[in-house]
């Protein structure tokens, strides 16, 4: 028999005894995002709004390495997205060495393996850049490079949407109309750079993040 891992025997937002992912009472805090389009027409298909119990979640993946919160991220969204190969958004050095994970690799990673697609890394992390959750998110983001061209389309996955800003810059280094999709765990209800919401979340997606 083997054996069980104290981690599915909670919730993982608040910890609380439970038989799913996720108690009743998180499970219905989480809030479903709508589709939005980013300047040029970029889809950008976020798991749920930034606020309560998914907030939460995401901290959880970044700051303590809760991976079981990418597979969630990963279930919620597959069915939203084309099949084509998956590229992170990936996190500065500095914090990856300091917190011992890249949450966003760790998104791609899970969604990858729903769709069948591969995990590119075509953007190089940069080395350290300042904190910017929970801070200024006026200062400018410096350009990402590329390892090499991409072959065909991509999603481009992050771990929370602010302002768009920093995936924006991913999207511009990928290149003209290589960025199919943004996939995010998160978005900030009133992410400025967003050039519409188009749809509504699907009737019924909240059965997918219910305990089982």
């Amino acid at each position: 028999m083997s054996p069980v891992d104290p981690m599915d025997m909670v919730c993982l937002s608040c910890a609380a005894p439970t038989r799913g992912r996720l108690c009743d009472r998180c499970s219905r805090g989480l809030r479903p995002a709508p589709e939005r389009l980013l300047p040029g027409g970029v889809r950008l298909v976020a798991a749920f709004e930034h606020s309560g119990p998914a907030r939460v979640l995401v901290h959880h993946l970044k700051y303590k390495g809760v991976t079981s919160v990418a597979d969630l991220v990963a279930e919620v969204v597959a069915h939203r997205v084309p099949r084509l190969p998956v590229v992170p958004v990936p996190r500065a050095l500095s914090r990856r060495l300091k917190y011992g994970i890249d949450p966003a690799r760790e998104i791609a990673v899970a969604l990858a393996g729903r769709i069948g697609v591969p995990v590119v890394d075509a953007l190089v992390p940069r080395i350290h850049t300042p904190r910017r959750a929970g801070r200024n998110h006026s200062r400018s983001v410096p350009p990402f490079h590329t390892r090499s061209s991409l072959r065909s389309q991509v999603i481009v996955v992050d771990d929370v949407i602010t302002t768009g800003t920093t995936v924006l810059a991913a999207v511009a280094a990928l290149g003209p109309d290589m960025a199919r999709a943004v996939v995010a765990a998160n978005v900030v209800a009133g992410v400025s750079n967003v050039a519409a919401v188009v749809t509504s979340p699907e009737p019924g997606v909240d059965r997918v993040w219910q305990p089982f």
